[in-house]
């Protein structure tokens, strides 16, 4: 009988409940993150101590804490403070859903994950933020590479983890580039690095790119069709826009891109046909059906027919665009097409129609905050079989390529020139 008994001062512990997984934050008020044992401790972008899983329990000190339930970007927080008293105190908190992509055939991707932590914390990571796919990057562990091209054994119905699933880019050691290999494989082949920073002109695009690891090299993997996505497509929106409307398609895409977390901050959306694997994921990326996003679901529509489509049109064919967006700190949606803005209007729907006199693509775009927050790979509209070549983004990709060969010349092989060159036939090729 005495083993039963507590006592009467027991040591304060919060056990955490939600009946799903979920991020969890418990902090004092001054601020110190607290953890259940074991934890590797972790902070997220705003700084906010954070840890993934349901129905745990923590030590914690008798004093005014907060505590605040979060599960990723299709729902909200809930959050509440208290003062825990002697012994187990539970909590109970869940995050309301905001919208649920599933249902409509769409599936959230973050294709970066570097596994810089152990592999169950990736797990509990891709549960509790509720993230459709993810894509581990093997980077040296030969361990993961055995598991290439099958499912991660946390993987479910709703959740699947993969191996080298997307290829991400390459430094000027590794070109000429791989992009045919891992086509064969089945993996996606893109660049997750976006550029973060002033784009406006080639010198500027150019100028800020990291010179061994990053996206500038894209200009002339887009022309060749060496990659199916461009994740800068959110933080180098106009980048990705000068390639689109220099004749190339290549899916706007998103990855986390960064050793803090959690994962899943920047997602790529796919709408998938049929259920849910890494082939039907990957494959959706492939044809463009996609929006890239830091938070808003967004969808575009026209005449039926959404991201990565091709409408054949006669000139002076018209079609009704329309944009649908919801989630959090959106304040602007905007449709846009090669030739500038075509609408714009407060979050919600919003509808344009549109004459079609030249070959041209249709975007939406979501922004808050003085940033791209979301943007859909294109509808490409074309006329009497001929795609978008607009001659300002040719011109625009042409002084990029120009710019590009002049700072790497030194230190790339004959081989990466040869491919260069052959880009800038391609581009000219468009002027004409």
């Amino acid at each position: 009988m005495r083993d039963n008994v507590q006592p009467l001062t027991a040591r304060p512990a919060l056990r955490l409940r939600a009946g799903f997984p979920c991020r969890w934050s418990v902090w004092t008020r001054a601020g110190r993150g607290l953890y259940p044992r074991d934890t590797v401790p972790a902070r997220d972008f705003d700084g906010l101590p954070y840890f993934h899983g349901d129905d745990v329990v923590l030590d914690v000190p008798r004093e005014p804490l907060t505590v605040r339930a979060a599960r990723g970007m299709e729902y909200g927080c809930a959050e509440t403070t208290l003062v825990p008293g002697d012994g187990e105190t539970l909590v109970e908190l869940a995050p309301q859903r905001i919208y649920d992509a599933a249902a409509l055939g769409w599936y959230g991707g973050d294709l970066q994950v570097r596994l810089n932590r152990p592999p169950t914390w990736v797990a509990a990571s891709q549960h509790g933020e509720d993230l459709h796919v993810v894509n581990v990057l093997p980077d040296e562990d030969e361990a993961l590479r055995h598991w290439s091209g099958r499912d991660l054994p946390w993987s479910d119905a709703l959740h699947v983890a993969r191996v080298d699933l997307a290829h991400h880019a390459y430094s000027w050691e590794e070109w000429p580039p791989p992009g045919g290999a891992p086509r064969r494989r089945g993996r996606l082949v893109g660049y997750a690095n976006s550029f973060r920073g002033p784009v406006e002109t080639p010198e500027q695009l150019v100028g800020v790119g990291v010179p061994g690891f990053d996206a500038r090299l894209s200009v002339v993997d887009a022309a060749l069709g060496l990659v199916d996505g461009f994740s800068s497509a959110i933080g180098s929106a106009c980048a990705y826009r000068r390639l689109v409307g220099a004749g190339n398609r290549v899916a706007a895409v998103a990855g986390t891109a960064h050793r803090l977390g959690p994962i899943g901050r920047e997602r790529t959306y796919a709408r998938v046909e049929g259920p849910l694997t890494a082939e039907s994921y990957a494959a959706a990326v492939r044809r463009g059906r996609t929006f890239a996003t830091t938070g808003p679901f967004l969808e575009l529509d026209v005449d039926g027919h959404g991201p990565g489509a091709t409408l054949d049109l006669a000139p002076g064919g018209r079609v009704r665009v329309t944009g649908r967006v919801i989630g959090p700190r959106a304040e602007r949606v905007r449709l846009l097409t090669a030739d500038g803005e075509l609408a714009a209007g407060r979050p919600g729907e919003l509808v344009a129609d549109l004459t079609v006199i030249w070959p041209t693509y249709v975007v939406a775009v979501v922004e808050g905050g003085g940033q791209v927050l979301a943007h859909t790979s294109p509808v490409y509209l074309d006329v009497g079989h001929r795609r978008v070549a607009r001659e300002e983004d040719v011109t625009f990709c042409l002084r990029w390529l120009d710019l590009l060969e002049e700072a790497i010349r030194p230190r790339v092989s004959p081989a990466y020139l040869a491919l260069a060159e052959e880009a800038r036939r391609v581009y000219l090729s468009r002027l004409a």
